[in-house]
């Protein structure tokens, strides 16, 4: 099967989404199949909303990667100057009005300029599968669709923060099947209107980690460590992390906190606080097995990749009390949730370090629902599976399959 992934940015730029094309599309490649990605860009740089318009992304050539073919999708400046109306949405108001409105009716207007240049980078597709949304997934959805591809779509949406746009939706609801993360994660596209039949519940891939140091042992109880891993974007909570520290350090004075990943640096020059900032993969599995606990305290997650990836290293987890994490955890049994403030997750934190035997069998807990359910192998195998019914019913309902509402 031919599959061609289509997204705003692709490794080695960092981030979950990043992360999960790259091990989804080596896990399918290596159970033989073909996989291409579209991507507008692969790089750190700056990625709003409006970069596609504004601001040519920096160019980059095709490349593989893992046996996963990659090519970028880059309307010359020429091309985008008709999508210059779009720069009205940088006006606070203007840009929320359209956002949640207009976007339904706009984003045909997006994919009428760029269709054309998309086109030719689907027509050899079998599958055709859009990670993310905006205006892009919006394009591809509907490019696919005129060229009579069946198309999936992995939105990734946080709600309060993306993916909940009328042109997110408008892709959400024209595609054949959403493919969802959680019963949560579901929840939220059946609340925008994808009727029930076109989701698919299928999890994220989560490989496995080598960790360049050695894991954490019972000598290091005396000066136990809790690791924060991600972008220190506020809806993540990093402000009740660091409250949370002071509390800790009541029981636990020796206890060191890790904020591993970008952001701004810490507003602290306490040695026990220890700003680690952005890190290769290795030194992401290395801090996660050194961990005692992983904490997670965000305000909106679409699955909480980082969660997975802890028990990958046998780490608990604390993190708040939102669906798409309870879920997780509730199935599980790998951490503890905790309500969304300083006081809770301090102390759901000490409960963990008080007890490290009951910490170490959540660890495991967490180790063997890992292994047993968002292996890459079993995942694409899932995908797989959404691929081949789509495509039958593609092939058995003709022209109709093509028919969503818009």
């Amino acid at each position: 099967m031919r599959i061609v992934f289509v997204t705003r940015r692709y490794w080695p730029a960092i981030g979950g989404v990043e992360r999960v094309a790259m091990s989804l599309g080596e896990a399918l490649h290596a159970q033989g199949h073909e996989v291409e990605v579209v991507a507008q860009c692969v790089d750190e740089g700056r990625f709003g909303r409006m970069t596609h318009i504004i601001r040519e992304n920096r160019r980059f050539q095709p490349f593989s990667h893992g046996g996963v073919d990659v090519v970028q999708f880059r309307p010359s400046r020429l091309r985008r100057a008709p999508l210059l109306p779009f720069a009205l949405e940088l006006i606070p108001f203007g840009g929320r009005i359209s956002r949640q409105w207009l976007r339904k009716h706009t984003a045909g207007y997006y994919t009428a300029v760029v269709g054309g240049l998309l086109e030719p980078l689907l027509a050899q597709a079998d599958v055709v599968h859009v990670l993310g949304g905006e205006l892009m997934a919006v394009a591809a959805v509907e490019v696919g669709q005129r060229l009579g591809k069946p198309v999936a779509i992995t939105p990734f949406a946080h709600p309060g923060e993306w993916g909940l746009d009328a042109g997110s939706i408008r892709a959400y609801r024209g595609a054949d099947v959403v493919i969802a993360t959680t019963r949560a994660d579901a929840g939220v596209y059946s609340g925008v209107g994808v009727e029930p039949d076109r989701l698919q519940i299928v999890g994220l891939p989560v490989p496995a980690t080598t960790a360049a140091v050695a894991p954490r042992s019972g000598s290091r109880a005396e000066s136990p460590l809790v690791v924060f891993l991600g972008a220190r974007r506020p809806t993540k909570g990093v402000d009740i992390l660091l409250d949370a520290a002071r509390l800790v350090w009541e029981r636990h004075s020796r206890a060191r906190f890790a904020f591993v990943g970008p952001g701004p640096p810490l507003a602290s020059s306490d040695e026990r606080l220890l700003d680690v900032g952005p890190v290769s993969d290795d030194e992401r599995a290395s801090w996660l097995s050194r961990a005692d606990l992983l904490c997670l305290p965000s305000i909106s997650e679409s699955f909480g990749l980082v969660v997975p990836e802890a028990w990958s290293q046998s780490t608990p987890v604390v993190v708040s009390d939102i669906p798409v994490l309870r879920e997780l955890v509730e199935a599980s049994g790998g951490g503890l949730l905790a309500r969304r403030d300083a006081g809770a997750i301090a102390e759901a934190i000490c409960s963990l370090l008080d007890d490290p035997q009951r910490a170490a069998l959540l660890g495991r807990a967490g180790h063997d629902y890992w292994r047993r359910h968002l292996d890459p192998t079993a995942v694409a195998r899932r995908h797989v599976e959404v691929y081949e019914r789509i495509v039958g019913e593609r092939r058995t309902g003709g022209a109709a399959a093509s028919t969503h509402a818009a």
